[in-house]
């Protein structure tokens, strides 16, 4: 019971872990930043849509790695 209950932690970690950096809780974070935008400029928000975009399009084809990085590049310019 007890390998059990270590190995049950190890993995809850490991699934916690990468969801972290997981494409869709990027653009759920993206979405609801964009929910209120005031903040933004125009080119800003134009440029985040593109991205956000292009980050999906990339997800879709299975390219999970150019996804997360364009969509992280989107996600900086909020700041």
């Amino acid at each position: 019971m007890k390998l059990f209950s270590i190995f049950f932690l190890a993995f809850s970690l490991f699934f916690v872990s990468d969801l972290s950096s997981c494409p869709y809780s990027a653009m759920t974070k993206i979405d609801q930043k964009l929910e209120n935008p005031s903040n933004l400029s125009k080119e800003q928000l134009t440029q985040i849509i593109n991205l956000r975009k292009e980050g999906e399009a990339a997800l879709r084809l299975g390219n999970v790695d150019k996804s997360e990085e364009i969509l992280n590049s989107a996600l900086a310019l909020f700041k």
